[in-house]
């Protein structure tokens, strides 16, 4: 028992101890280093089909394309029986479609948020969501100054605490890292942290495709409440590196 004892709080100065000598920085720079080793993200085409699933609505597949290469992006999702569409240009014009063409009326499109400014906003959402922990080297992120010792899930982990510029978002963000090998093991955001409200994401499985690892489910929670809101799975994923 005393051994046992020595053991863990041996392991846990050691933890702490390795903590204390990587800056918040180094541990992004390593963790990009494990989902994408060559630095192809911000540089190929990708397709992602995601499967969503939820307690309170029925499961729906969306089918994603962030095009690095031209600076495009396109989702669409079959949804009541009609197929919605959404694309943004390598400018930042926004588009949609309903059906294949553009919806009748005005206040059908709005109905479905079948708008330009949506369009943008998913392309925002997902390039954000998948492209991490790439695109915390983008302009207007805000690393903090310490590397965070805790635990995620019962498993001890590396954090960083990261706030961005107004302009991307007002929210608080932890991402949380395996101290092994730097993979991101989930995330989670605050509107008012002192209000413990927002959400936290745990991220399991990996799908690996030309040397890009991207996290295969992702199941979202209250922090609150900690209850199940959904979990989006990703059953497909694919790179084109338009050679």
């Amino acid at each position: 028992m005393k051994k046992l004892a020595l053991t863990l709080c041996l392991s846990f100065f050691l933890f702490q101890s390795y903590a204390q000598s990587i800056t918040p920085q180094q541990l992004v720079n390593r963790a990009i280093a494990f989902h994408d080793p060559d630095g192809w993200w911000s540089k190929v085409k990708m397709e992602y089909v995601i499967e969503m699933e939820s307690p309170k609505i029925t499961p729906r597949t969306s089918h994603v394309v962030i095009d690095n290469i031209k600076g495009g992006f396109h989702l669409s999702v079959l949804r009541g029986g009609r197929l919605l569409e959404w694309m943004v240009d390598g400018e930042g014009n926004g588009d949609f479609k309903l059906n294949f063409t553009k919806p009748t009326t005005p206040e059908q499109a709005d109905s479905l948020s079948l708008t330009e400014d949506r369009a943008r906003w998913w392309r925002d959402y997902y390039t954000f969501l998948y492209g991490m922990p790439m695109k915390l080297t983008e302009e207007g992120t805000v690393i903090g100054n310490e590397v965070i010792e805790t635990t995620f899930m019962d498993q001890e982990v590396l954090a960083v605490r990261v706030t961005f510029d107004e302009s991307i978002g007002k929210d608080i963000w932890y991402y949380y890292f395996n101290p092994n090998t730097y993979a991101m093991v989930g995330y989670r955001f605050y509107h008012d942290e002192a209000k413990n409200d927002g959400e936290y994401i745990v991220l399991s499985d990996m799908i690996i495709e030309q040397g890009l690892r991207i996290p295969k489910d992702r199941a979202w929670y209250t922090n609150a409440e900690d209850e199940l809101l959904g979990t989006d799975r990703l059953i497909s994923f694919k790179v084109d590196r338009g050679w």
